[in-house]
């Protein structure tokens, strides 16, 4: 360091209003005296600044510690620019336009620049794995040290988990031995959380080449998944099965022919469940039992039947309920497409018909998430638009209207024209014989009014937001013909 930036450091540290700045010296003494500066910290940065590039200058280039990294190629099929508009719009529309609208981008090969990335992932962060699957190299780049890369590999890592378990059930269901060895040597390297999962997996089909792997883990070193596997095992047919039902019919006790009673008595625990957790309120002896046996096969043995068990499991502490699982209601036949769709014709033409009922029959036409009702008759599907439009109007946004609504502006045919709602007129409800003491006869009528008033403005709101979702598809639907190859 040359004297003059010493002496300006000096004056630095001390600070201008202390200190002086020197007079200016050597070879650049006029260049540092031209230098301009309203203030003496002006002039003082300056100064330095003049003096470190002399010093600098005519000094030879040091080798880099790490070569330039290569140039990012330019994105070779970025999104088109009339997509791309039309992008933000449909993922806040809902998330059924948000799959099909990312799932078009992927199909056709376009891709997203950071900018895009960024806005869309600050707009909606569960798509984090969606937005970098469609991220160009350029983008990667770009983001690797922002979170969202991180969360989409997160993401990413946990959707191939669920793939692997889907395909190991699968196997489970076709060559059950095999799957076994495979399972086995997956589980040793998985952590706690993914053990529970794999626990979880054969509990929904257990099999007999089970066994070596369940008791395996009864010696697992989380408390957790021993307690699991041991229960697991009981649920095997076999010595311990037999003996864990001797134990549940002095366990737990029905009394009552009618109005049947649930109690439950003391017993001694197997050592083969093992000891419950000290100071944990939802491991205990009955916990560990009844989690030990099927569900059906308690039902079966007590003679009782899945609401009298789980209300008394509740009753006795809620944790318990737990231990059981409901069994699964029988699937119902769906219905073939004539059958749906003469259903649904008659339920649109039904002016009373409940929301529920009205939105099963439409999802009862849509068998997978790729169906609409495009091709319907154009009068079905206004009728539907002015059916949930008019459930609005009695009944307000309740859920299932909602997803009556929702579930039309994603299926209906985005050509077609709807009509406004008709404003429904006032009508005084009955009055209650008695009102509130805090409330008039008058105070009832007018919230009465009140509440028709604002049925009917969501009404309208809801009709503008319908039209608004099929404007939406389609004008997206126009800009993908135009890219069309």
């Amino acid at each position: 360091m040359s004297r003059e930036l010493r002496d300006l450091a000096l004056v630095a540290t001390r600070g201008t209003s202390r200190a002086e700045l020197p007079a200016p010296a050597g070879p650049l003494a006029p260049a540092l005296a031209s230098v301009p500066g309203d203030t003496p910290e002006a002039r003082l940065l300056a100064r330095a600044a003049l003096l470190g590039l002399h010093a600098r200058a005519g000094a030879p280039l040091l080798r880099a510690a790490a070569p330039p990294p290569p140039p990012v190629p330019a994105a070779e099929a970025p999104l088109p620019p009339a997509l791309a508009a039309l992008l933000p719009t449909m993922i806040r529309t809902g998330s059924a336009l948000t799959a099909r609208a990312l799932a078009t981008v992927a199909v056709r090969g376009w891709t997203l620049n950071a900018a895009q990335v960024l806005a869309l992932y600050q707009q909606q962060p569960d798509l984090a794995q969606d937005l970098w699957s469609l991220a160009d190299a350029r983008a990667r780049v770009t983001l690797e040290a922002h979170p969202l890369s991180r969360q989409a590999r997160k993401a990413g890592e946990l959707t191939a988990w669920h793939a692997r378990l889907a395909a190991l059930t699968e196997r489970r269901a076709h060559d059950p031995a095999q799957a076994a060895l495979e399972l086995e040597e997956l589980w040793v390297s998985q952590p706690a959380d993914r053990r529970k999962d794999l626990l979880a997996l054969m509990r929904r089909d257990l099999h007999p080449g089970d066994r070596p792997l369940l008791e395996t883990a009864t010696r697992d070193r989380s408390p957790e998944v021993q307690k699991q596997a041991r229960q697991l095992l009981g649920h095997l047919p076999g010595p311990l099965q037999d003996e864990l039902l001797a134990l549940l019919l002095q366990a737990v006790k029905v009394s009552g022919r009618l109005n049947r009673k649930i109690t439950f008595g003391a017993f001694d625990l197997p050592a083969a469940l093992g000891q419950p957790r000290a100071g944990q309120y939802d491991d205990g002896d009955l916990h560990r039992l009844l989690g030990a046996l099927p569900t059906g096969l308690i039902l079966r043995t007590l003679g009782v039947t899945w609401a009298e068990l789980h209300q008394a499991a509740r009753a006795h502490h809620w944790s318990l309920a737990n231990e059981v699982q409901e069994p699964p209601p029988p699937l119902p036949e769906p219905p073939d497409p004539e059958t749906a769709r003469a259903r649904l014709r008659d339920l649109a033409g039904q002016p009373q018909v409940s929301a529920e009922t009205l939105l099963d029959a439409v999802r009862a036409m849509l068998p997978d998430p790729w169906a609409d009702l495009v091709a319907e008759p154009v009068d079905l599907q206004v009728t539907l638009a002015a059916r949930a439009v008019g459930l609005v109007q009695r009944e307000g946004q309740s859920g299932p209207v909602r997803g009556l609504t929702g579930l039309l502006g994603d299926r209906l045919s985005p050509d077609l024209t709807l009509p406004p709602p008709t404003p429904l007129p006032f009508e005084l409800p009955p009055r209650p014989n008695k009102l509130p003491t805090w409330q008039t006869a008058a105070d009832w009528e007018e919230r009465q009014r009140l509440d028709h008033a604002q049925r009917e403005q969501a009404a309208f709101q809801a009709w503008r937001e319908l039209q608004g979702v099929l404007r939406l598809r389609r004008e997206w639907r126009d800009a993908l013909a135009a890219h069309t190859s």
